[in-house]
């Protein structure tokens, strides 16, 4: 089989138009003839590939999906307006919408609502991030200041609840019962993960079967039902298992990435100050890794916890630690125990372009250094 970035198109691309307002009419056709409107945006030749590359396959939809999430930032209310501006303007990797993009094209859907719901998936994605910058009183997010930051604590928990409710608004336009219960589920999961992540907060006995619980529904539950969506726009039931696990296993993978990333990556790559999340009382894998095998640097990840500002010594002490014990090397099969996983779950959908670039996330995923 052709790999992916070797692919040429099979018939004319075609231009995707900004979605109507009143029209969610919708075609299909069989996978293995999907249209392909991207593919000259692909590379020619192997080469050290990035997630952006693969997500170059659905360039066009992925730039509708931009627009309609921006057009659904702006508002008569002027603070409103300001914060939505500022939002749109921090960008963000778009991997989630790009991942529904991708699997709804797996499964030969032509039709555009899943331009609407990539867009709507999105806002949710930027409502948690909105909503957690508050509850980690952080000062900046993709390297500018966090919108609590700029407009405060109490402005900042509205425009998140605004953005929850947009989305939902926007999701109704598509008239599908069964994705907006999907939504319905996904949101409570997240909510569910971020009252555990944060009553852990401090503790240093959080286990690894915590933290997964943790992941799969802060995180895993939103990659996972993007992906799931693409089966009930194309009403293949027989489909949705394999692409639920899939954004799963996807899922993990990325925030177990994110967690190794605070401690091996620099601030100016990430945007946000290393060991972010330990400052803020939160384990993550690879220090719960460390803890359950040297329990005597407890006193050390206590310090970091309590003195944030003050524990350069300590955090230097701790990645040498984590480094030397094989916590982050651990923690790195673990992402790559669940890539494989993804892998092996993309492979059951009919062949086709978009299901080689499907099996080739994950790695590039596990790979990537922001």
């Amino acid at each position: 089989m052709a790999r992916w970035w070797n692919a040429r198109p099979s018939s004319p691309s075609r231009s995707l138009m900004p979605l109507p307002a009143n029209n969610t009419g919708d075609a299909q056709v069989e996978p293995g003839s999907v249209r392909r409107s991207a593919l000259e945006a692909a590379v020619e030749v192997e080469i050290q590939l990035t997630p952006q590359d693969v997500l170059a396959l659905v360039s066009e939809p992925l730039q509708e999906v931009e627009k309609v999430f921006r057009r659904n930032l702006e508002s008569e209310v002027p603070v409103i307006a300001e914060i939505g501006r500022y939002i749109a303007e921090s960008g963000g990797k778009r991997i989630r919408p790009g991942l529904l993009l991708l699997a709804s094209r797996a499964c030969g859907y032509e039709g555009r609502r899943d331009i609407l719901y990539g867009a709507v998936f999105e806002f949710i994605h930027t409502a948690t991030l909105v909503h957690d910058d508050v509850i980690d009183e952080a000062d900046c997010r993709r390297g500018r200041l966090s919108v609590n930051s700029r407009w405060g604590n109490t402005l900042t928990i509205l425009m998140g609840d605004y953005l929850y409710i947009r989305s939902l608004g926007m999701a109704l336009v598509g008239e599908d019962l069964g994705i907006l219960n999907l939504i319905s589920d996904i949101t409570l999961k997240m909510i569910e993960g971020e009252l555990m992540q944060t009553h852990a907060i401090g503790r240093l006995d959080v286990t690894e079967e915590q933290y997964m619980e943790i992941v799969t529904r802060k995180t895993a539950r939103l990659f996972s039902g993007c992906c799931e969506t693409a089966s009930v726009l194309v009403e293949r039931d027989d489909w949705r298992q394999p692409l639920k696990a899939y954004g799963h296993a996807i899922g993990v993978a990325y925030q177990m990435v994110d967690d190794m990333l605070d401690f091996t990556s620099e601030q100016e790559v990430l945007g946000k100050p290393v060991a972010s999340d330990l400052k803020e009382g939160k384990l993550t894998l690879p220090v719960i890794d460390l803890l359950a095998r040297r329990a005597d640097l407890r006193p050390v990840v206590r310090h970091i916890i309590e003195q944030p500002e003050d524990c350069a010594d300590a955090y230097a002490l701790l990645v040498e630690a984590l480094h030397r014990e094989g916590s982050l090397s651990r923690a790195r099969t673990m992402a790559r125990e669940h890539a494989d996983a993804a892998r092996a779950a993309a492979s059951m959908l009919p062949p086709s372009v978009y299901r080689d670039a499907l099996v080739s996330l994950p790695d590039l995923l596990v790979s990537r250094q922001s």
